[in-house]
């Protein structure tokens, strides 16, 4: 039955991918400033942690690290969890940017000498020894 309408078999797809953070934010709905947990992000989203159930369609301002205070709309809301839609998409430079510096896993793709998400593939490719390790035998 839903193959009749069209399109709406894509209704559960994604428009971009989500990346997963666990970083503090400062955040401001109404005339409330708080501090909120940024769970994931899109270029078009967040899903943030922290704050009582919003009301859909209620506007958020999120102060992302290194960036201009970003309006959203809160698109989704379950206890102390809302999704949120940016008024417009983040670039994806500043985007990849974010991921980079913050994402889940940016850490330890640092110290395993891994490189950033933006890096370029061939000059981690110039960065590995000239003579592949030995193997051992078991």
């Amino acid at each position: 039955m839903i193959d009749e309408f069209n399109g709406i078999g894509h209704i559960n797809e994604r428009r971009a991918k989500r990346v997963g953070f666990e970083l503090p934010v400062r955040c401001k709905h109404g005339l409330v400033r708080s501090t909120v947990m940024l769970k994931d992000m899109t270029t078009h989203g967040a899903r943030i942690e922290g704050i009582p159930r919003q009301r859909i369609g209620e506007s958020i301002t999120l102060f992302l690290p290194e960036l201009a205070p970003k309006l959203a709309f809160v698109v989704w809301s379950k206890d102390k969890t809302s999704g949120l839609e940016f008024e417009l998409p983040l670039h994806e430079n500043v985007f990849a940017n974010l991921v980079a510096d913050f994402a889940i896993g940016h850490l330890q793709r640092l110290e395993q000498g891994r490189p950033a998400a933006d890096a370029q593939p061939h000059v981690a490719a110039q960065a590995s020894p000239a003579v592949p390790p030995t193997r051992h035998a078991a």
